[in-house]
């Protein structure tokens, strides 16, 4: 190397240490919580000043926060997992820049709280006929058998093997294949795919779903099922590697630790898919596996003489588990209100940022569940609410009562962060006014689409449990996004049952009133393709902005809205808590 050569060297590696230490100091800039602004001027509490700040929900804001909440990194957010812990740091780092009062343990942002959990660690499958054991098989994390194991089957069960052709009973159109057999003790071999049957110019349509038919054999008392999937031996066994690392590698049955007691107990009855060529020696069929479709099609053609038979066959299913605890945290942060009587007590804002977290890939090939809309899309609605109201109150302004954002965990096992809260609330139940409750406002449900509505959401709760919450909504709204408020499942006998299927319950079953916002089911429910390209971000931010409006109209109300249907109060003394 030459002199000059040398020289060159050195300027070009002083400039690179340059450039390396100015990105340094860069990063470490971010990481820097920026202060909050001071309040210098007393707070005025002027609810049409306060409707102005509406104008803060962005839709940049909503993509910038989602992108990170469920991105692929995250790991879908499953509760326990390190995604979720990635998840509920994020959340509590935009609070602190925020400048929010922390109201989790010790100072923190975070209300912690163990789970029970239940480690599944192998099943065994032992199959007799009249002479002996004919087929013995493990399924562990490391090993496949000959089922898989889809859910269920928490308790060793053994009994004889029923064929039910597909499983259903459906009178209108002559299909009887459960008949009136007593199935208890008795495992109940079917196909899985439920036919639609043309005969002539009819269609005798039995497409049953899946859980209805397992519901309607679980009924008649069966030990469980077996599936007969349509798969070739490797597809078989492609399937059970999966699903046995799905299956016994993550917790299963967590409940809360201090009720001692299974929130969501896993069913004793087992659902299993069954080796197709297991299937064809049980079935007796000549040519084995590979005569099992041309099975299937004669059964369809004869769909309505069937009537279901003995196998010879008995199936014994025994799990061997063990116990441990999952440690999980709900996010809590709070924004006080402005009135020296009335801040003591709290409008109550929740979102679950938990999700399914890694399960079966789709026609894609993906296995991350996302949770993009659920719920993602309620998640970041409460940071761009707390930006607003922030905003407003460094402008002089903040509604009388105060307003708690609560993000709680563990909603997709069984709503127990919210329960932990609802039984260990950082600011009393009695001080509790209302909880609204945010849970997959970012798409357009089915129904609405074919509409052309897209400007709207499903109001659960508000005159279900309080009218003057609805009016008070109504008022809001007219004021804010002026979205189209779609009362279809606010009622107490819709057979959805919304109204205790998300995080509000927990407050409703203590009488606070609430208003659940929600947009309806869609194609890609806990499915991977949950993902943030498909959130409609517009029709999303008029919602929050009529989230935001109904927040501050309620804080800022003279009296609390009253629970005034005890109609709801009594369903939840009778529904399971």
């Amino acid at each position: 190397m030459s002199l000059i050569d040398h020289q060159r060297r050195n300027i070009l590696m002083r400039y690179i240490h340059f450039f390396r230490g100015f990105l340094l100091n860069l990063v470490l800039l971010a990481l820097i919580p920026f202060p909050a602004k001071t309040q210098t001027t007393e707070l005025s509490s002027n609810t049409d000043q306060l409707l102005e700040y509406q104008q803060q929900i962005h839709v940049n804001f909503l993509k910038q926060h989602l992108s990170v909440l469920a991105h692929d990194s995250l790991a879908g957010r499953e509760t326990g997992t390190e995604g979720q812990k990635i998840a509920a740091k994020y959340l509590a780092r935009q609070y602190e820049q925020m400048g929010l009062t922390a109201m989790g343990d010790e100072g923190s942002y975070f209300q912690n709280f163990e789970l029970s959990a239940v480690q599944r660690d192998s099943t065994v499958f032992k199959l007799y006929d009249g002479g002996g054991l004919v087929d013995h098989s493990v399924e562990s994390q490391n090993a496949t058998g000959n089922f898989i194991r889809a859910f269920g089957g928490a308790d060793s069960l053994s009994g004889n093997i029923i064929f039910a052709g597909f499983g259903i009973n459906d009178p209108a159109n002559g299909v009887i294949h459960l008949g009136d057999m007593k199935l208890e003790g008795k495992w109940v071999l079917v196909f899985q795919q439920i036919p639609h049957i043309v005969e002539g110019d009819t269609l005798i349509d039995t497409a049953i779903n899946g859980n209805e038919r397992f519901r309607s054999i679980i009924q008649k008392g069966a030990e469980g099922v077996l599936i007969i999937a349509p798969m070739k031996e490797n597809e078989f066994e492609a399937s059970a590697q999966q699903m046995a690392q799905l299956s016994y590698a993550e917790p299963q049955q967590l409940s809360l630790t201090y009720l001692n007691e299974n929130s969501v107990a896993e069913l004793p009855q087992g659902y299993n898919t069954i080796k197709p060529s297991l299937a064809a020696d049980i079935l007796g069929i000549p040519g084995g596996i590979n005569s099992l479709e041309e099975y299937r099609q004669e059964l369809i053609r004869n769909i309505t003489e069937f009537s279901p038979t003995a196998t010879g066959y008995s199936l014994s299913h025994t799990p061997h588990t063990s116990r441990y605890t999952v440690d999980t945290e709900n996010v809590v942060a709070m924004m006080e209100g402005s009135d020296p009587q009335l801040k003591d007590e709290v409008v109550v804002l929740t979102s679950h940022y938990d999700h399914v977290g890694i399960g079966q890939p789709d026609s894609t090939g993906d296995t991350i569940y996302n949770g993009a809309d659920d719920d993602g899309s309620g998640t970041v609605a409460l940071l761009n609410i707390a930006k607003a109201i922030n905003e407003a109150k460094a402008d002089g302004y903040a509604p009388k009562r105060s307003i708690l954002f609560l993000h709680v965990s563990a909603e997709e096992i069984g709503l127990l962060g919210s329960r932990y809260y609802s039984d260990h609330p950082v600011i009393p139940m009695d001080k509790t006014v209302a909880n609204i409750n945010i849970d997959m406002i970012g798409r357009i449900d089915p129904e609405h689409e074919k509409e052309g509505i897209s400007r709207y959401a499903y109001i659960i709760g508000s005159e279900l449990i309080s009218s003057e919450l609805d009016s008070l909504l109504k008022t809001a709204n007219a004021q804010s996004g002026q979205i189209e408020l779609d009362k279809t499942y606010n009622d107490l006998n819709d057979p959805n049952q919304f109204y205790r299927r998300s995080d509000h319950w927990n407050f409703g079953r203590l009488r606070v009133p609430f208003i659940f916002f929600f947009s309806g089911v869609h194609e890609d429910y806990h499915r991977p393709s949950d993902e943030i390209h498909k959130i409609r971000f517009d029709k999303m931010a008029d919602i929050i902005q009529t989230i935001y409006a109904t927040t501050v109209v309620v804080a800022n109300e003279e009296t609390p809205p009253e629970v005034d249907n005890e109609a709801f109060i009594d369903i939840t003394k009778t529904t399971p808590k």
